[in-house]
């Protein structure tokens, strides 16, 4: 599985990295950057429908919360009236799994073409085509970053893990849509603060090349959501006037109508003549 891998993706990214590293006068940052931006642009289709989906699940939740209350002990009835509102469990992880065979390939890449020992190095060589034969003279590559930054080496600066922190955590706080559900909103916010410094730890002991491909990846991401964000508002809207609309419907249609009330019979006169002991009082009549 792991030499399919390889030769499907990760030796494709390897060598267009390093043409791409050629191309660009052997600035290795700039080949990270582009060759970033040319995976986002790809996988920018896919982003897109997990973002939508991700925030039409996190409208849905009062909805769907409703339904499993009403429907706990009817399994098929809960299944039946989960797929008539919409509700799609894999739609937000489904563009996400396919990305990831991506980005894992990307960062095998980077990893790789940094070769920072000499067992490295020669497994690099393994790896890179033959019939391009200028990719050769290109190892080892030159890894110095504003000439301080060893981009195969931890940095001891600090500089980049911070970076990758600060990156992470604005990334996360955009792209996670907000929930109305109380347990999935904290659990939202303890993501948006844990997997910051857990890349923040990582990147203090990884290559800083690795971490140069996460601030870039991350700047890319934030750029694409303030791109993408009339789009995903306009969703929003469609769902929310969607939800509103069938809500209504079912509303009116279980609500009966108010009955008519009959009208009032009065009650039958009476035909039994009043006797001659009912005209006392009237003029005329002697009392005494």
């Amino acid at each position: 599985m792991g030499n399919i891998f390889d030769i499907l993706v990760v030796n494709p990214m390897t060598n267009i990295l390093l043409l791409i590293y050629d191309l660009l006068f052997h600035n290795y940052v700039l080949a990270i950057l582009v060759l970033t931006i040319i995976i986002r642009l790809v996988t920018l289709p896919l982003t897109l429908k997990q973002q939508v989906s991700s925030m039409k699940m996190a409208a849905m939740q009062p909805q769907i919360k409703a339904i499993q209350e009403k429907y706990k002990n009817e399994p098929q009835k809960l299944s039946e009236e989960m797929r008539k509102v919409g509700f799609n469990p894999l739609g937000g992880c489904l563009p996400l799994l396919i990305q990831f065979p991506i980005l894992i390939g990307l960062y095998n890449a980077i990893t790789r073409t940094l070769a920072v020992t000499p067992l490295s190095l020669l497994e690099l060589g393994k790896h890179i085509y033959g019939f391009l034969p200028n990719l050769s003279s290109l190892v080892p590559v030159d890894s110095m970053f504003l000439g301080f930054i060893d981009l195969g080496q931890p940095d001891k600066l600090y500089v980049i893990p911070i970076l990758v922190v600060a990156t992470t955590y604005f990334s996360t706080k955009l792209t996670t849509p907000a929930s109305t559900d109380a347990q999935t909103k904290q659990t939202n916010q303890m993501m948006s603060m844990m997997m910051p410094v857990m890349f923040g730890f990582f990147m203090l002991s990884a290559p800083a090349g690795l971490g140069i491909y996460w601030i870039v990846s991350n700047l890319i991401g934030i750029g694409q959501y303030f791109i993408m964000k009339p789009r995903l508002d306009l969703a929003k809207a469609e769902h929310a006037a969607s939800v509103a609309s069938s809500s209504g419907s079912s509303s009116s249609t279980s609500v009966s109508k108010p009955s008519t009330p009959k009208a009032r019979i009065p009650p039958p006169r009476s035909k039994v003549k009043p006797s001659s002991s009912a005209k006392i009082g009237k003029p005329g009549s002697d009392i005494k």
